[in-house]
């Protein structure tokens, strides 16, 4: 496993290269911007990320293999992705194509797109999407969608907002278990979508705890259509619980559920607005539990990231050192039972008294949170010398130790500590992306940075070296956005010095974003031990 770093001054200047490059396991951190015309057909194991706010991956002219910007051929997650502009001639130009493995989207957006997400035959493979957000795809033909997913095992979505699909559907899944839950389904005032949720050859359905507006526009008076192209699968049934489901079609022959195989439906405690009871299901069903509103309630339309909708942050970091042989301690970070990320690498050394830290990139609410540090990789030889073993040396959280983060893994195991976060409110989280390296000599350059005053995290290690061109990416999110600018201190701790250029460390700050923004003169060379003050100042346009 490497990270493989996308963007101005990186390993790789465009996506499609770093995909080239990639192996099984590879994580792809690519730099917030916009990236055109960047293509690639994904036949390795990867995760691609965006670091520092959104990557938008425009199209303005066809894919060169004629269907998406992203084609996916085997297992691969995309997180903080932005696509649209995707066309080709045959008019179902997608954001991305999956056609084999299992698919993952978190935190991204399809927009404008002939379709937002396209493919999948033969019943195998899974997609999962999460707090994502698809709009205005189709090209009005009926045939395009804001999301199509053909004959595969599973399609779930979560926490994600669907709308303004162009005459297509909002969603359509032909999987054998479609799982739709706490999400946003609507047409607002203007949208032309056809249905909601199309699921045309039935299969295992749960739809539940979704908001689902069918606006004054829709090509179709069924919401749900389930069934209605027959070729049902051997497992088909369909749940429709606990959503609000909101009907602005003037229309008699509206309707929220079209069963239309003769298999029967639950349909329970559903709150209903615009429908009387004898149109809330077409075909058969058991129907139970459901109210009627009195008025209609409003549309939320912000993004599911907007920072509004984010809970506060605490960021948790992890310090750790090695003992390597034959290779470097590798490990894993769950937390409350959840895996971050991939495996991660140890390079500091225990025995000169180094240290690594490790930012976990995720969302804690406040309260108790169970972290473990496992130990994937252990070696041994015999003898003291030859022994790969991994540290545990602590952990904070903003800033703050964790009591009884400490530990000593000398095989494969886990180590597992609590962690209590207490993040204040934030209006809007930010977020710092800096970009460092390093001139390396008797060990590696380390530093802090501190936001405001507040050191964030512990203390850093610098691994990229400077001379080869490389450079290391630190992300520090939950930063309270104010009018105000904001103080980015960053502090080299540890200079070392030989007596001649090549024997010295010093330490480089390359690059600072915030708020997917480049900071006016983000850029130091700290040749001895000292603090660097840099000022980031919310950008006008910011959105979130």
């Amino acid at each position: 496993m490497a990270i493989l770093t996308v963007g101005a001054g990186m390993q790789y200047s465009r996506i499609g290269d770093a995909v080239l490059a990639s192996h099984d396991g590879d994580v792809l951190q690519v730099q917030a911007g916009t990236y055109v015309n960047d293509f690639a057909t994904i036949n390795t194991k990867i995760t691609i990320m965006g670091i520092g706010g959104m990557v938008h991956l425009l199209a303005t002219q066809p894919p060169p293999d004629g269907k998406a910007i992203f084609t996916t051929n085997t297992d691969v997650t995309l997180d903080h992705l932005e696509f649209s502009g995707a066309k080709v001639a045959d008019g179902n130009g997608a954001g991305v194509r999956f056609q084999a493995g299992n698919l993952t989207i978190t935190d991204s957006y399809f927009h404008n797109n002939q379709d937002g997400i396209l493919g999948g035959t033969g019943g195998i493979g899974t997609i999962t999407i999460r707090r994502s957000e698809f709009a205005h795809n189709g090209v009005g033909d009926g045939y395009t969608h804001n999301i199509y997913i053909g004959d595969i095992a599973s399609l779930v979505i979560d926490q994600s907002y669907f709308h303004d699909a162009v005459v297509g559907h909002e969603i359509k899944s032909r999987a054998e278990q479609t799982t739709i839950t706490n999400s946003r389904i609507q047409d607002g005032p203007a949208g032309t979508a056809s249905y909601s949720i199309d699921l045309p050859n039935g299969g295992a359905a749960l739809i539940q705890n979704n908001v689902i507006e069918q606006g004054p526009l829709s090509q179709n008076p069924a919401m749900i259509a389930f069934g209605e192209e027959g070729g049902l699968h051997a497992n088909t049934n369909l749940r429709v619980i606990g959503n609000t489901i909101l009907n602005d079609l003037p229309s008699r022959s509206a309707s929220a559920v079209w069963n239309a195989t003769g298999i029967n439906a639950t349909v329970t405690g559903n709150a209903i607005y615009g429908l009387p009871a004898s149109q809330l299901v077409r075909g058969p069903a058991t129907v139970s539990g459901s109210t009627t509103l009195a008025s209609e309630p409003p549309l939320v339309t912000t993004s599911p990231w907007a920072p509004a909708n984010l809970p506060a942050i605490a960021e948790l970091a992890v310090s750790v050192s090695e003992d390597a042989w034959q290779g470097d301690a590798q490990f894993t970070i769950r937390v409350d039972g959840h895996q971050i990320g991939n495996a991660h690498t140890a390079t500091a050394s225990h025995a000169l008294g180094q240290s690594q830290v490790f930012a976990v990139d995720t969302t804690l609410a406040a309260g108790p949170h169970n972290v473990e540090i496992s130990f994937i990789n252990d070696a041994w030889g015999g003898t003291p010398g030859t022994d790969r073993n991994l540290y545990l040396t602590g952990a904070t959280i903003d800033g703050n130790s964790v009591a009884g983060a400490t530990a000593t893994l000398y095989s494969n195991g886990t180590a597992s500590f609590a962690a209590v976060a207490n993040p204040t409110p934030a209006v809007a989280p930010g977020t710092l992306t800096l970009s460092l390296s390093e001139d390396a000599w008797q060990g590696d350059a380390q530093f802090t940075i501190s936001v405001d005053g507040q050191q964030r995290g512990g203390t850093y290690t610098a691994t990229a070296s400077h001379a080869a061109g490389q450079s290391q990416l630190i992300t520090i999110a939950g930063i309270v956005e104010t009018l105000t600018p904001h103080d980015i201190a960053v502090s080299f701790i540890n200079d070392a010095w030989g007596g001649s250029p090549a024997t010295d460390r010093n330490l480089y700050v390359d690059s600072i974003q915030f708020d997917r923004q480049a900071v006016a003169g983000g850029s130091a060379t700290l040749f001895s031990n000292g603090t660097q003050h840099f000022t980031a100042i919310v950008p006008a346009n910011w959105t979130g």
